[in-house]
């Protein structure tokens, strides 16, 4: 008989030990970052765009446009609505201007060597789906043909605007940098 108790009371212990606890659950707002750099998460995504380029594209005379996809990781509630965000170019600091930008390479200009972030054609991809977790941007490189005859090599950094709807989920992955070059064909 005791035996039946023990064995009664070790199964309703472990009965009562397996019940299932539910985590709590996130309730801040909608986050974005960039996706993270395989080498090392403190620097920003480099953007092996969807097809699997590297980050330093090529403009020419006879290839006037070329289109390079950063990924976007998207965090918080779902939604079930579409959430808009956007883009800017980055104002360099100092010490960014002395490590990435030298005599051989200029900061790229809005409008001249790429297609301005707030252009009407690039609006379109400024949206958050419902239920998505990522977003692929495109960033449009252009040839400038009043530095025709010049290798110019171009460095461009830009970041997600917050705003009331979607914030900057990790501060490390807020921005990120695209490199091209123009060439003559």
């Amino acid at each position: 008989m005791k035996r039946v108790l023990l064995i009664i009371l070790c199964t309703v212990g472990l009965w009562c030990a397996c019940t299932e606890e539910k985590p709590g659950f996130y309730r801040g707002g909608g986050g974005l970052c960039f996706y993270p750099s395989r080498t090392n998460d403190s620097y920003p995504y480099f953007g092996d765009g969807i097809d699997g380029r590297d980050s330093m594209t090529i403009v020419s005379s006879t290839k006037l446009r070329d289109t390079l996809y950063f990924r976007l990781m998207v965090y918080g509630q779902k939604s079930t609505k579409d959430r808009y965000f956007s883009l800017k170019q980055s104002v360099l600091s100092h010490l960014d201007s002395v490590s990435y930008v030298n005599d051989s390479t200029a900061v790229a200009v809005e409008g001249v060597n790429f297609v301005s972030f707030d252009d009407p054609e690039m609006q379109k991809y400024y949206v958050i789906h419902p239920d998505s977790s990522n977003v692929y941007v495109p960033i449009i490189m252009t040839y400038d043909p009043n530095t025709a005859g010049e290798r110019q090599n171009f460095c461009l950094y830009f970041e997600i605007v917050p705003n009331d709807e979607i914030s900057v989920f990790d501060p490390r992955f807020y921005r990120a940098e695209l490199r091209m070059r123009q060439t003559e064909i």
